[in-house]
């Protein structure tokens, strides 16, 4: 595998390509069977869970980095050294989002995940707003606004603010905005992001008294279905950090709504979480505003949609 070290290019610049938007919508279609595979995890505790994706995380990253003889993140970092403590953050951030989903998940409360996904969109548009000075269009603002009012129904209806939702919307999207922002490569920032978090994970297993803190379970057959969490974490992810650098911001935000999608059904069809009138009022308003923004997107963007079917 190897990635070109280009110049970061400004926000508004990003050129979207066909190339991007397969690689997005793989990324977007193998999160949502991600269910699939966590509910096979539920007897372990999701720190242990997070701690073991981490781990095996970086050490397929390390395994890459070594053969590709990949070290010029090291050059990178020394004349960038403020990433050393943003990639500290972000891959906090992105933990942060692992294990909210993964408890989730195992929780029995994947609408709620599913929910957060959806209005990851629309708060990626607001942080485009914020941090980027896009100035929103009558049709965006409306969308953000049916998100707001969803979660003031699910406070009011259902009782309880929707927190696992809110918390995986916000820490997605603000990870994205980094992964947009950092001169380190698609691999060099991950292998980073891991990296740093290792000596947490270790630290953790040892004095946590979990399955994972002795030893001899590190050599028993047991390992390798935690040992995938590796891979299976790694491949989207890099598809989508990839899909950051040729996508254009706010059709990537949008292109989110097809994991939750995905996510949606698994929950109601196949593992038979409840859904309610309360609920569908409440995906009923993200839903109708991700339509508005859709029709936003197509209104407004022609040119864009036109290079996207004509490019190679």
């Amino acid at each position: 595998m190897t990635t070109k070290n280009t110049a970061k290019q400004p926000i508004s610049t990003v050129k979207t390509t066909r190339r991007g938007i397969l690689t997005a919508l793989t990324a977007f279609f193998i999160w949502g069977a991600f269910p699939l595979y966590f509910k096979q995890l539920a007897a372990y505790d999701p720190f242990e869970i997070i701690g073991h994706r981490i781990i095996w995380t970086f050490i397929f990253l390390l395994i890459i980095l070594i053969v590709t003889k990949r070290w010029q993140w090291i050059k990178t970092l020394k004349q960038n050294p403020k990433w050393i403590l943003y990639s500290f953050l972000s891959g906090l951030i992105i933990a942060t989002n692992w294990l909210t989903y993964v408890w989730a998940v195992n929780s029995d409360r994947i609408l709620e995940a599913s929910l957060g996904y959806f209005i990851g969109p629309l708060v990626g548009v607001a942080l485009s707003m914020i941090l980027f000075k896009e100035r929103l269009r009558t049709l965006q603002w409306v969308a953000i606004g049916f998100a707001l009012l969803s979660v003031a129904i699910q406070v009011v209806m259902i009782g309880s603010l929707p927190w696992i939702s809110l918390v995986l919307a916000i820490s997605f999207s603000t990870y994205g905005t980094i992964q947009r922002q950092t001169p380190l490569t698609t691999v060099d920032a991950l292998f980073v992001e891991t990296a740093m978090l290792v000596p947490i994970c270790v630290w953790w297993f040892w004095q946590a008294g979990v399955v994972s803190s002795q030893l001899s379970f590190w050599f028993t057959s047991n390992i390798w279905l935690l040992m995938l969490a590796g891979p299976i974490t790694l491949i989207p992810l890099l598809l989508f950090n990839k899909s950051t650098k040729l996508v254009a911001y706010s059709i990537l935000s949008f292109m989110n709504y097809l994991t939750p999608t995905f996510i949606f059904f698994l929950a109601v069809f196949y593992y038979h979480e409840p859904f309610d009138l309360h609920r569908l009022a409440v995906f009923g308003l993200i839903w109708f505003g991700l339509l508005l923004f859709s029709i936003d997107l197509w209104r407004h963007r022609p040119s864009k949609m036109l290079k996207l079917v004509n490019s190679h």
